[in-house]
């Protein structure tokens, strides 16, 4: 039997804070070698770039993929779920709501391991959709003292802010990074967007931007500079991260998986976390869905 689960059964059943708790559980079943992704594969013709993300969670015993296919008419996003013990149970997902809202999870999550107090400065960098859900999450988790969002068109920054009832500060510049505990940075940008010199003495920075080489968010020096560089999956980094492959020193990257598991071994002040996506998250957050819509135990 084939399930269909719209972008609107997501909105209704995904929890953020059930996303969260979910994901912290995959990337330790991950780190322990329970678990499986592979790096993002991709085929380019006529215009066209397919993705495929494969996984298996072990704690539900679930395999399955995001797929999706972007070309100048648009992007559609799929995600697909299979039972392995009885492969005639079929979950097919649109998944636009559901990365949103994992990416956004992840990135809190990854924060909370690293950042061990209730009450944060903020700075958000982007005012996008993503942007919303790496808010969202980060909100579930700290109290903020303060919480800025900048964007390079300060109108999109203030139209962001008063979305949300929490007190968003407007940036028109990145001064602001200065009184940040974390930054996450959510953009499409071909370019540098901040530099080390403008980062706070302690920081935790999510780079959450394009998986397309040639593109990056954070300067050179920021990551040769910081302490700790967890990459998501390292093989796709080395793929698709300027950011990753530039590093001069490859002994500060550690997978997430490899963290996670080990973290009371590290005690970095100065780290960054680049997230760009892999399959374990999609059926992992997927299978909340399932089971909040009761069609899985």
């Amino acid at each position: 039997m084939i399930h269909y689960i719209t972008d609107g059964d997501v909105k209704k059943y995904l929890n953020m804070n059930e996303c969260i708790d979910e994901l912290k559980d995959a990337f330790i079943s991950y780190g322990n070698k329970k678990s499986d992704a592979s790096a993002r594969d991709k085929i380019f013709k006529n215009n066209m770039i397919l993705n495929t993300m494969p996984a298996y969670y072990e704690k539900y015993n679930i395999a399955g993929l995001k797929t999706y296919v972007a070309s100048k008419n648009g992007v559609r996003f799929i995600v697909i779920i299979f039972d392995t013990s009885n492969p005639e149970k079929l979950y097919i997902f649109d998944a636009n709501t559901l990365g949103q809202i994992r990416t956004g999870a992840l990135s809190a999550m990854v924060t909370s391991l690293l950042i061990n107090k209730n009450d944060i400065n903020f700075a958000l960098i982007g005012s996008g959709f993503q942007a919303e859900t790496q808010l969202k999450a980060m909100s579930s988790i700290y109290n903020f003292n303060n919480v800025y969002v900048y964007s390079k068109n300060y109108g999109h920054a203030l139209n962001f802010s008063k979305k949300f009832d929490l007190n968003i500060k407007p940036a028109k510049d990145l001064s602001v990074l200065k009184e940040a505990d974390v930054i996450t940075s959510v953009t499409n940008s071909n370019e540098p967007i901040f530099n080390y010199s403008m980062l706070p003495d302690h920081y935790h920075i999510n780079l959450v931007g394009s998986n397309l080489i040639g593109r990056r968010e954070a300067a050179n020096d920021v990551l040769d500079n910081s302490d700790l560089v967890i990459s998501e999956h390292l093989e796709q980094s080395m793929k698709e991260s300027s950011e990753i492959i530039e590093i001069k020193d490859k002994n500060k990257i550690i997978e997430l998986k490899d963290f996670i598991i080990n973290k009371d071994k590290y005690n970095a002040d100065k780290t960054v976390f680049k997230s760009m996506g892999i399959g374990l998250e999609d059926i992992a957050a997927g299978y909340i869905v399932l089971r909040n819509m009761k069609l899985v135990k």
